[in-house]
């Protein structure tokens, strides 16, 4: 039988900074391949596409800084 793991809290599915370190390295590949080329193009869409979950995702500021205070 499979042990039942107590903790409460999921893993994210989504990593913030693991996303945002992806959006530069595509960046960069978008530099080397160069910005007109058909892998350019995919590169960029793909970029755009994890720029937007990355939007989608992230706290809004007061968000932010409204659970800074949440264990007082």
């Amino acid at each position: 039988m499979a042990k039942v793991n107590g903790d409460s809290k999921a893993a994210p599915f989504f990593n913030l900074p693991h996303a945002r370190w992806v959006v530069s390295v595509l960046n960069m590949l978008v530099a080397v391949v160069g910005r007109d080329s058909l892998l350019g193009l995919l590169l960029r869409q793909t970029r755009s596409e994890i720029e937007s979950i990355i939007r989608d995702e992230a706290p809004d500021a007061a968000t932010a800084r409204a659970a800074q205070y949440q264990n007082n």
